[in-house]
């Protein structure tokens, strides 16, 4: 009995260690995102103070934006993945290669899209205000055109935070990001307010003064990674595409990035409903706010995202599949577990919310805030599962669930039957929110089960250079016995390291090297 509880308290001890390291790491990305997320909010209160047709046009014009960048959000998806992964493997050469093609990658993919979104920036903005107010889409124009200006400024920022998290250091752009965010709030304020010799430029304003602090903050990372004080170090390379290695990320990031287009889409489309609904314009106001305060709530959600993506990934990175499921698990349960706790103030003071952003409390706006408060905050904890069992399978380099569960759940499943509810069935607004909800259950169902299987395991394996240089061409169960032989316990060691070259592999052990030969079908040892 007594050796019975004694590997029982070992086993919850192991447990709690986990739940300290999946928290450690996520805690500071947590406060980087709450940061960040309360600029958004602080700009929208600002935005306020000029009216709820103010709100709207910011509100449609960030979901415009975002539906182009997240394209280059994938970038960072893909990079994030690919570093946590080396990492894991101690290979620091291959760290800075995935750190300069990320910046080459995400450079030129945001010079394009930038000129795209500029030019698309009023026609997609009369298409999402159809029925409402003309006013929303002249402020929202240029709003939305300064923001695609500097956008390789706001992808850069992204990536290069993105790459210190996936390498582990979650404290870096926590300071870099609170510091930033200072600066922003600062320019935003005086730029869309004035000051002095300063011109008050309203809503303008808002998108200048976030392109003028995302600028200098690409400027101070630059100078902390060339210093070679941080896990990210640029080692001597070049920043020319390598095609190989644009594909490895993009193979990655793009459904990612997918993901993020049919999810900011679908937005789209809701606003687009919502405008056509008894809510009129003030229906695009209260989505502004709801997904204002609904991304404040997903901070510890997207920060679990981030961690276990990490751990998965660096687990992977040496070869460690039952650890990585054992880290991902711990990840999705105290995302469900948190998100539980943060969504019932907002159900408990929905309509309190709803005026401290509109401070003249217009009958319409709060109506229609409060509901989709009701509705959808109840379903934030499915949401976080999904989330976090996101993140854990883009660690393996395993994205395309995500996209498929989004296009399905959030697009057509959500889209189409809003649109019955709220016409067809005479829902109005409410009928959109339902069918916002439902959407979100089946999502985190799909996400649930991919995680739930072993396919990420093999998603992880076929992207190394140990798969496509010599296992691939190894029977089935010579490559699983191969892995669970030689590649796992020897990866296990602390210091161990695995370099594979075209006539095998060589892992680096505390205590000699081990050099593995493939013959045809077989692999022997030496």
């Amino acid at each position: 009995m007594s050796g019975a509880l004694l590997r029982r308290e070992t086993v919850w001890q192991e447990r709690l260690a986990l739940v300290r390291q999946v928290w450690r790491l996520a805690l500071p990305v947590i406060l980087t995102n709450l940061l960040q997320s309360l600029v958004d909010v602080i700009d929208v209160f600002m935005v306020g103070r000029l009216g709820p047709i103010a709100i709207a046009a910011v509100g449609m014009s960030s979901a415009i934006r975002m539906l182009v960048l997240v394209m280059l959000l994938s970038v960072a998806a893909g990079a994030m993945s690919l570093i946590a992964q080396a990492k894991g493997a101690r290979d620091p050469e291959r760290m800075s290669f995935v750190t300069r093609q990320a910046i080459s990658s995400g450079v030129l993919l945001s010079l394009a899209l930038a000129a795209a979104g500029f030019g698309l920036a009023r026609p997609l903005l009369s298409w999402v205000n159809s029925g409402g107010e003309p006013e929303a889409v002249e402020l929202g124009v240029h709003y939305l055109q300064i923001l695609f200006l500097g956008t390789p400024f706001l992808v850069l920022n992204i990536v290069l935070n993105r790459l210190m998290q996936g390498a582990g250091d979650t404290v870096t752009p926590l300071i870099l990001t609170g510091a930033l965010n200072v600066i922003n709030v600062i320019f935003n304020y005086l730029l869309m307010f004035g000051m002095g010799p300063i011109p008050a430029m309203g809503v303008a304003g808002v998108a200048l003064g976030t392109v003028l602090s995302r600028g200098l903050g690409v400027i101070v990372v630059f100078i902390i990674i060339y210093s070679g004080k941080n896990v990210i170090r640029l080692l001597p390379g070049s920043y020319r595409p390598h095609w190989r290695m644009f594909s490895d990320i993009f193979s990655i990031g793009v459904p990612s990035g997918m993901q993020g287009i049919f999810r900011n889409g679908s937005r789209l489309l809701v606003i687009g409903l919502v405008t056509s609904t008894e809510a009129g314009t003030y229906g695009a106001a209260a989505l502004a706010i709801g997904f204002q305060v609904e991304a404040l709530v997903f901070m510890p959600g997207l920060a679990l995202n981030v961690a276990a993506t990490s751990l998965v990934g660096q687990a992977l990175g040496y070869w460690q599949p039952e650890e990585a499921r054992r880290r991902g698990n711990t990840a999705i349960l105290l995302g469900l577990a948190v998100m539980i706790v943060l969504a019932a103030p907002i159900i408990l003071f929905a309509p309190a919310i709803i005026r401290l952003f509109d401070p003249s409390a217009h009958p319409t706006l709060l109506q229609v805030g409060t509901s989709y408060f009701y509705v959808n905050t109840v379903m934030l904890p499915l949401s976080a599962v999904a989330m976090v069992a996101n993140g854990a399978l883009r660690g393996a380099g395993d994205s395309m669930p995500g996209l498929i569960g989004t296009a399905v759940t959030r697009t057509l499943v959500s889209v189409v039957l809003a649109w019955l509810l709220a016409f067809p069935l005479g829902m109005g607004s409410m009928g959109i929110w339902i069918a916002l909800a439902i959407g979100i259950v089946l999502e985190a169902i799909y996400m649930g089960l991919r995680w739930r299987s072993s396919t990420w395991q093999n998603v992880a394996l076929h992207g190394t250079d140990l798969y496509r240089r010599h296992l691939r061409h190894l029977p089935e169960n010579t490559q699983q016995r191969y892995l669970a032989e030689i590649r796992a316990p020897f990866m296990a060691h602390p210091d161990a390291r695995e370099v594979v070259d075209e006539n095998g592999v060589v892992y680096h052990l505390h205590n000699g090297d081990v050099r593995v030969h493939f013959e045809g079908e077989r692999y022997r040892t030496v």
